[in-house]
């Protein structure tokens, strides 16, 4: 469930300055950041990373066709070369004549083929269009991208786009997606560390993988934000992650956890650790989606779970099994003509839709051609409960003590 620290990743002479300053009396930890009332609360590595990492992020994925507008000078790498579309240079079988502007990106026939605009670029691999100054973006399909944009064509007609970015620039599209930038200084100071804990935590167990986060992964509306409040916070904490046992700690989190966070094997089938192992909230009850009811048609849930071609027809019974002590299911048995599915429960809500079935912590009921969900919560209910951070800092609880009530036991370290 955690990173190791291990030689692999971090030079040897490294890890025993780390271990030094977590074994130091508090008078020789370290007072950098300046980003609390107790700097101490913050260890810090001897220049375990001495850049901020890059992550992949998937931005789209099987689409026919996205909308892209670029008000400045960029370019476009295909393969090993380099294109000027600004200078109108060609890449060989690719003629390029696009100006600045609002423009069309859609596969042609041939696979491996993209067309640009009135572009028609060839590739075995990716296509990249990097922003040629800081502070540049690409909006694609509405949404503002700081990063260099990947577009990887596939062999059905369709293409993938990523955005390959710094973690630092990451986060802060991150946090104004997850959070109000309204809500209390601590409560966001707890959020950026908590997701950039689980950012770095990912791109260490996804490194073989063509992306980093998916889209599932964390709510992200484009990296480039206006949110100044959350800029200095993210700048503030630059580098901070949350440690347990001397791996970093996949900083889980979530909207509403109903009053107690759940355990992450009964969740995600994931090793139960400490941090991750459930706590009482006790801070959660204004939120709105602590109790609700939420009804559905039946024809709705059935379709849906055959677009994932399960032969499903005529529920008559919906039963969320095997709860915790957080009221979160880790199985759902559906009931149908046909006989009876068992799915694991945070599918059956993704597949249903995490914005319709807000969590898997529920109980059903028939009325006529709908089921009504009587449930608590929103979201999966491991870690960081989001309005309950929120409460705690009105209440002047700080943001290091608000990441060490949700995940017992770990530690707060400075990595680069």
């Amino acid at each position: 469930m955690v990173y190791k620290l291990s030689k692999n990743n971090l030079n040897t002479k490294y890890v025993f300055v780390a271990l030094c300053f977590v074994f130091l009396p508090v008078a020789l930890l370290v007072s950098c950041l300046g980003i609390s009332r107790k700097p101490e609360v913050v260890y810090k590595y001897d220049e375990y990373l001495k850049t901020t990492p890059e992550i992949r992020v998937l931005l789209l994925e099987g689409v026919s066709k996205a909308e892209i507008a670029i008000s400045q000078s960029y370019s476009i790498t295909n393969s090993d070369r380099t294109v000027d579309l600004a200078q109108g240079m060609d890449l060989p079988g690719s003629t390029i004549r696009l100006e600045s502007g609002k423009f069309l990106i859609e596969p042609i026939t041939s696979p491996g083929t993209l067309k640009i605009g009135n572009a028609v670029i060839e590739t075995d691999g990716e296509i990249r269009i990097i922003p040629q100054r800081d502070g540049g973006f690409i909006t694609l399909n509405k949404s503002k991208y700081l990063g260099n944009l990947l577009f990887i064509p596939g062999s059905n007609g369709c293409f993938t786009v990523l955005e390959e970015i710094g973690i630092e620039e990451y986060l802060p599209g991150v946090v104004g997606s997850e959070v109000p930038e309204r809500w209390q200084d601590d409560a966001i100071f707890a959020q950026v560390v908590a997701a950039r804990s689980y950012i770095v935590y990912q791109k260490k167990i996804n490194g073989n993988s063509r992306f980093d986060i998916g889209k599932l992964g964390l709510a992200y509306n484009g990296s480039f934000t206006n949110q100044l409040k959350i800029n200095e916070i993210v700048a503030k904490t630059r580098g901070v992650v949350m440690v347990y046992d001397w791996g970093i700690l996949p900083g889980y989190f979530h909207s509403t956890c109903g009053g107690h966070t759940e355990d992450i094997n009964l969740v995600f089938g994931l090793k139960s650790i400490p941090p991750l192992s459930g706590v009482i909230c006790g801070y959660c009850g204004k939120s709105k989606y602590y109790r609700w009811a939420k009804g559905i048609k039946k024809s709705e849930i059935e379709r849906k779970l055959q677009n994932y071609q399960f032969d499903i027809k005529h529920i008559y019974d919906i039963v969320a099994e095997k709860k915790g002590v957080g009221g979160h299911s880790s199985a759902v048995t559906v009931k149908h003509s046909c006989g009876s599915n068992s799915f694991d429960a945070n599918s059956f809500r993704l597949m249903v839709g995490p914005n319709v079935l807000l969590s898997t912590a529920f109980t059903m009921r028939e009325d006529g051609d709908s089921f009504v969900f009587d449930g608590k919560g929103w979201g999966h209910g491991v870690g960081l409960c989001q309005y309950g951070m929120e409460e705690m800092a009105r209440s002047g609880v700080q943001w290091f003590d608000i990441l060490k009530h949700y995940y017992p036991g770990i530690n707060l370290m400075k990595i680069y």
